[in-house]
């Protein structure tokens, strides 16, 4: 029986290729979701002991916050706002916390503001502890990233950095938002903002491939636009040097922004250019970058798609699509890019913003040679003046009578009734024994003098001997001996009284 059968279950429809996609539009909600919340829990490893059992005692927990620097490592940091007998954290004690800005997978970005000078900074905090000396190694070298690079206004400028109980801390400039926060505010962007953001990226590549690193993670969550209005590249974690020669530690980013040489092992410079291209074309245009899957090896090949890109200017796409090249060798350097003739147009109208950013920036430096003179007279004038100011509140509090005696516990009882008597007038209560300096016995950090210390000028107090307290008791020099009345039974005395009368 010919004729077709007509199954009653519904059949897939099966598509030969996946298509790209829209970006979702943001709902602006009033409380913010931190990225944090949004990240999925980490499963325990079960191979190793916690982290409590294995590194229990580390000296670096007591000796509170240590500065962060290749170039004088382990010195502690100095504050006027910083305790270290204090319980709280130096993050805690020297700076305000105003609003938390983000978090991700190495830790949580906050914005401060500095209590030695008052200006808004924001510090980053490391999510982990250290996992032991070579965790803590790997870690540290994105300090030492930083203070290879000189200063530039392309890159995120860093402050400083410390550890403090097994947290690495890293301040930086605040800047006024991510490229990612500024995609999400914002559903389209013009063109010439995209030429001028463009100038900005690779001005700063230039800088970090001129002195010979590789930044590996170029993405918009690792752009900053300034307060000054310029992007700035940040976020050093996985920044490679290639003088070193030694990719085994080297990190891969994030996918979406990933170059395809990356998956073989290959690491150049050429890998932030694909990084770079592709984030101008998320930028330029409305599509949602994919993760993987056909559409992900389809912009590795160089199919851009059509549809996405209609609002895109000539110029613009050929220089996206050079840029995302399958091949490195193809692709254009930073100084290729910038010789391009519409971005040398762009640089020309974005060169009054470098203007007023440089003019920024010598401003600040010269405030903080200004400020850093400052505090040094400062402390120069405290520590001049200081033997001055406490002579003098030594010479004020010593104008009061000596009880020192009275507190010491190594008189007995009878010596102290006999010295505070009013009636004898003994050594300890003489004038001029009330006037003693402290700066004449500072052994023993007390007004009182010790028991075997003689000084010309000084007379010296001796406790009474059992003979001196049974015959007569003598003052010192120039003073005769004491009316004592010795012991007398009833009867004498009921005799004397007899005579008087």
């Amino acid at each position: 029986m010919e004729g077709t059968f007509k199954s009653p279950r519904p059949m897939p429809n099966i598509v030969s290729e996946a298509t790209f996609s829209h970006r979702k539009p943001k709902k602006v909600s009033q409380k913010k979701v931190v990225e944090e919340d949004c990240l999925p829990p980490r499963a325990p490893v079960k191979s190793a002991p916690p982290i409590s059992r294995v590194f229990k005692h580390t000296r670096r927990n007591s000796i509170g916050a240590l500065q962060v620097s290749f170039r004088d490592n382990g010195s502690k940091i100095k504050s006027p706002h910083y305790n270290e007998r204090s319980r709280d954290l130096y993050f805690e004690q020297c700076f305000e916390v105003i609003s938390k800005l983000g978090a991700g997978s190495f830790g949580e970005v906050f914005k401060v503001r500095s209590k030695e000078d008052g200006c808004l900074y924001a510090v980053k905090k490391s999510r982990d502890k250290f996992r032991g000396d070579a965790d803590r190694k790997y870690k540290l070298e994105e300090v030492n990233k930083h203070e290879l690079l000189k200063c530039h206004c392309n890159c995120v400028r860093f402050i400083k950095a410390w550890e403090e109980r097994q947290h690495l801390y890293i301040q930086t400039e605040l800047c006024e938002m991510s490229l990612k926060d500024y995609l999400e505010k914002n559903d389209s962007t013009s063109e010439s903002v995209v030429w001028e953001f463009l100038v900005d990226l690779t001005m700063g590549l230039k800088h970090l491939h001129d002195n010979g690193m590789i930044h590996m993670d170029i993405k918009p969550a690792n752009i900053f636009i300034g307060l000054d209005g310029l992007c700035k590249i940040g976020d050093f974690g996985l920044v490679l040097e290639l003088s070193k020669c030694d990719t085994t530690q080297a990190l891969e980013g994030d996918p979406k922004y990933l170059a395809p040489e990356l998956m073989q092992g290959r690491f150049t410079k050429s890998a932030d250019i694909f990084s770079l291209g592709i984030s101008l074309l998320e930028l330029a245009s409305d599509l949602d970058l994919p993760r993987g899957g056909y559409t992900w090896h389809q912009l590795r090949n160089g199919q851009l798609p059509d549809v996405f890109t209609q609002g895109i200017s000539p110029e613009l796409r050929k220089l996206i699509s050079w840029m995302m090249d399958p091949l490195p060798q193809q692709r254009p350097t930073v100084d290729e890019i910038l010789a391009e003739p519409a971005v040398c147009q762009a640089w020309k109208w974005r060169q009054r913003v470098y203007l007023y950013s440089w003019m920024k920036q010598s401003i600040f430096r010269i405030c903080s040679v200004l400020f850093a003179i400052f505090a040094m007279a400062v402390d120069g004038f405290t520590v001049a003046f200081r033997p001055f100011g406490e002579s003098w509140m030594w010479s004020k509090s010593l104008a009061k009578p000596d009880t020192s005696f009275h507190e010491d516990l190594s008189f007995s009882s009878d010596v102290m009734v006999y010295c505070s008597s009013p009636v004898h007038l003994t050594p300890c209560s003489r004038p001029d024994q009330l006037n003693i300096s402290p700066q004449i016995y500072p052994e023993k950090g007390r007004i009182t003098p010790p028991f075997h210390t003689s000084s010309p000028g000084h007379e010296r107090y001796t406790p009474p001997s059992e003979r001196t307290k049974r015959g007569q008791l003598f003052d010192e020099e120039g003073f005769g001996p004491k009316n004592v009345v010795g012991p007398r039974n009833l009867l004498e005395v009921f005799e004397d009284a007899a005579k008087q009368f």
